[in-house]
């Protein structure tokens, strides 16, 4: 873009430093929300070109709440000037549950890509909810069952555990693991690897969790994924009033930076006309 060379743009501009140099407190209130306000513009570029994921969504979110304080801040718009009017009224159409379903659906700590999951928030999606404790709770199944078969082997050192070529597997001494080959213990451990020191087995209730372990997990997954579609869908049906909401934002960072800077090196507003004339006094 570069700087304005129409007169009367500037002069709209210099009416909206104006404003907020002669407004403090208003001022300093815009600054603090601009803070919170995150590269609207970037995150919904990303998804629009399908390379976002639960932090630009997280980005847009962050983004509307900061528009909402913003528009707040702004009561009496009678006395704002004409370009201030117009960035609030871009601001004001976006529709507020937007904003009221990302911020509902996400979790607080997100992931940077969607693959990863968790970043969907418990409550959201019942079907996802019971997925995920299907998941938690058989995990925990597992250790109760490490707990089982210590207890029935006599072996403290017992460990259940897990790699992709076995699986999940048992894993004891080895002095432990020549009483699991014998009766009575055969019937239930089956014996898979012998390493150094160590022997490992597998057994048909290991084998069961393991395979609803890994439904559960993919199916919560996919889930989260068709919620993140869903998401971004949403978000970039309202592609053009965030665009212009993000111009919004813009052109009040640019005007709040330069009544800052106006105070702080006690500037004085120039009369700026048509003309070559360049001026200066003082």
């Amino acid at each position: 873009s570069g700087p304005l060379t129409d007169a009367a743009h500037i002069s709209a501009r210099f009416d909206s430093i104006t404003f907020l140099l002669d407004q403090e407190a208003i001022r300093h209130s815009v600054r603090a929300c601009l803070k919170g306000a995150p590269d609207l513009a970037r995150a919904l570029s990303r998804l629009a070109m399908g390379r976002g994921g639960p932090r630009d969504l997280a980005a847009l979110r962050d983004g509307l709440t900061a528009i909402d304080e913003i528009i707040h801040l702004f009561a009496d718009e009678a006395a704002l000037p004409q370009e201030l009017k117009t960035a609030l009224a871009h601001m004001r159409q976006i529709d507020p549950m937007l904003r009221k379903t990302l911020a509902d659906s996400l979790s607080d700590t997100l992931p940077l890509k969607a693959r990863d999951g968790g970043f969907i928030r418990a409550g959201t999606l019942p079907e996802l909810d019971e997925t995920r404790a299907l998941r938690d709770e058989s995990r925990q199944v597992i250790a109760a069952l490490q707990a089982q078969y210590a207890e029935l082997t006599g072996a403290r050192t017992l460990r259940i555990k897990h790699n992709n070529f076995l699986g999940y597997f048992v894993e004891v001494p080895q002095a432990v693991g020549e009483e699991l080959v014998k009766p009575p213990h055969q019937a239930l451990f089956v014996h898979r690897q012998t390493m150094q020191g160590a022997m490992r087995f597998s057994t048909t209730e290991l084998g069961e969790l393991e395979s609803k372990i890994a439904s559960a997990a993919d199916r919560a997954l996919a889930l989260e994924l068709s919620l993140f579609e869903s998401l971004s869908l949403l978000v970039l049906q309202h592609e053009s009033v965030l665009k212009q909401a993000a111009d919004a934002l813009a052109v009040l960072d640019v005007a709040s930076a330069l009544a800052e800077r106006a105070e702080e090196g006690r500037w004085t507003r120039p009369k700026i006309d048509t003309s070559l004339a360049f001026d200066i006094k003082g």
